[in-house]
């Protein structure tokens, strides 16, 4: 890496490190931009051929929670049961946001409308392309129900988390691994592949009509 590029990547990264702090204080749509450069000691064009618009700030944030997460993933076999993979899942998003959940409905809101915009490309995020590969196996592997492709239900399912996080962060009640856990139960009683079918309960009237039959006898 030469010398100019390594300094238009610290000059990056110290530009991010101050938006995100001045986000925290004033709150994203308050925010200057004027600040943010002023605090990075970078002039505003400077702060624009970086981050065209603060929004593009919280994408870095997007992206830098989701490599954290697949790093987390990836380090799992890759006949991991799903279940496992979901947790493990659930516990770094526990670890990022939990003590750090001032921006989450502000990058929420942005991880929404980049994947609308998206939508035609799995590869367009390193979490939904992790994610889909591992739900992939795991319909292979027959622990999906084949109703849906193995892609469009990771995406139902990381749809899911966003709404648990957002419904933690409004009440923040329980730990968020406890919140994703619940919700992803009950996204998977509904996604898991069947299992044999239970006997029909008996009823009383069946149990009647058993009687009658009996006394035939």
């Amino acid at each position: 890496m030469s010398t100019r590029e390594l300094q238009r990547l610290q000059t990056r990264q110290r530009i991010y490190e101050h938006a995100i702090a001045i986000f925290r204080r004033d709150g994203v749509a308050p925010c200057r931009t004027d600040d943010i450069a002023k605090a990075a000691g970078v002039s505003r064009g400077a702060f624009y051929f970086h981050f065209p618009t603060k929004e593009h700030v919280l994408l870095e944030r997007m992206r830098e929670t989701e490599s954290l997460i697949c790093d987390a993933i990836d380090v799992l076999p890759a006949d991991t049961p799903v279940v496992q993979v979901l947790g493990t899942l659930h516990e770094a998003l526990g670890r990022i946001w939990e003590p750090d959940p001032q921006l989450l409905p502000d990058v929420v809101a942005v991880a929404l409308r980049f994947t609308a915009t998206t939508m035609s490309d799995q590869q367009a995020t390193a979490l939904r392309s992790t994610v889909a590969a591992r739900f992939r196996a795991a319909a292979e592997r027959g622990e999906l129900s084949g109703r849906l492709p193995p892609e469009t239900l990771g995406d139902l399912y990381l749809g899911h988390m966003l709404a648990g996080l957002l419904a933690w962060y409004a009440s923040p009640v329980l730990p968020v691994r406890s919140v994703l856990d619940a919700v992803t139960d009950l996204f998977w009683n509904g996604a898991r592949a069947p299992t044999s079918a239970a006997p029909p309960r008996a009823t009383k009237t069946n149990a009647k009509k058993k009687k009658k039959k009996e006394r035939r006898r």
